[in-house]
């Protein structure tokens, strides 16, 4: 989810570079990459008809709109850009990439111990930056790459008023701050690889099968609380039987970039419809580490419980949940 130097006057709404939609900037410098040149047709904007969260007939669709991905980098964000590339053609958005902050202590630490963690920090830092100037090179023609600060830092949030984004789309960072969540004209979207509102929070896959919940993904607009915002979209991963519990996490991994994918693409294609208010509010799931409770995920699995939960809550199509499940699928989901 800092830039010393302002945006001259002659520069885009987004403090770009004028001639150059795929620059990369950070700190004072904003230079072209090479698949940027200038001149370069802008990208045309991905459509998907079919799709549940695209605009069919609002005619301010095909304008350009802003979409800024926020993302702390990595794998998750790579798999991403590149199920992007597959849908061709590329939308135009703008990934703003920041960094990792270490965790606050209560009670400060000593200076020896402070200089000793500044210095096993600084090697993390330099490896995350040299991530990001990869993800920059391979981002494709349109994008442009924004490397700023720490999540919900000044820095940040400085960079991203300056994008003035009509949506931010998250693709792998932490909570973000009500000001942060303000920035943006039409608000935060992102992708929770569980079903919403049953589990929320950490360890989605053992915790679904612990409260009697099919695996799934859901699109929401995210709110000041923990996956507590309204509803856009919500998807069954495909369980046939037979699968291990590391099969089964990786499909969910899958559901997981495939949509946020789609949900770029929606975005930037034209605003999203209206979110559905959750019902309900169930428990945050807390990283199960109990030996019993990770014996019991297994032998749910062993036993086709995730079969049988995504055969009893699938709908006509196969991949979304049933209407009714909103008022029905609440075994364990409080516990």
């Amino acid at each position: 989810m800092r830039s010393g130097a302002s945006p001259s006057r002659a520069d885009g709404p987004t403090g770009g570079s004028p001639r150059c939609p795929g620059s990369i900037r950070r700190g004072r410098f904003d230079r072209p990459e090479p698949w940027a040149a200038p001149g370069s047709p802008a990208p045309f904007v991905t459509t998907v008809p079919t799709h549940p969260l695209l605009p069919h007939s609002n005619p301010q669709a095909r304008k350009a709109r802003r979409v800024v991905v926020l993302s702390r980098g990595g794998s998750f964000l790579a798999e991403v850009m590149n199920e992007l590339r597959a849908r061709r053609p590329l939308p135009e958005l703008t990934l703003l990439l920041s960094r990792e902050r270490t965790a606050k202590r209560r009670q400060p630490l000593p200076w020896p111990q402070r200089l000793r963690e500044l210095l096993l920090a600084l090697p993390r830092a330099a490896r995350q930056h040299l991530l990001h100037r990869r993800t920059a090179r391979e981002a494709g023609g349109g994008t442009r790459v924004v490397i700023t600060g720490w999540l919900n830092g000044a820095w940040m949030r400085r960079d991203l008023r300056r994008l003035a984004p009509d949506v931010v789309v998250l693709a792998g960072c932490g909570l973000l701050a009500p000001e942060v969540l303000e920035i943006p004209r039409e608000g935060v979207v992102n992708v929770h690889p569980g079903l919403l509102p049953w589990i929320r929070g950490n360890d989605l896959l053992a915790n679904s099968l612990l409260r009697g919940v099919p695996l799934g993904a859901t699109t929401f607009r995210v709110d000041a609380g923990i996956d507590t915002g309204g509803i856009l979209e919500r998807r069954l991963v495909p369980v046939r039987g037979g699968e291990s519990r590391n099969d089964l996490r990786l499909r969910m991994d899958r559901l997981w970039v495939e949509m946020t994918a789609e949900l770029v693409a929606a975005a930037a294609a034209g605003p999203l419809p209206p979110a559905r208010p959750q019902r309900g509010r169930f428990p945050l799931c807390r990283v199960v580490a109990d030996r019993a409770q990770h014996a019991a995920v297994d032998a749910a699995v062993h036993n086709g419980t995730a079969r049988a939960l995504f055969e009893r809550w699938k709908s006509a199509d196969g991949v979304t949940l049933l209407p009714e499940a909103d008022a029905e699928l609440v075994p364990h989901a409080g516990g």
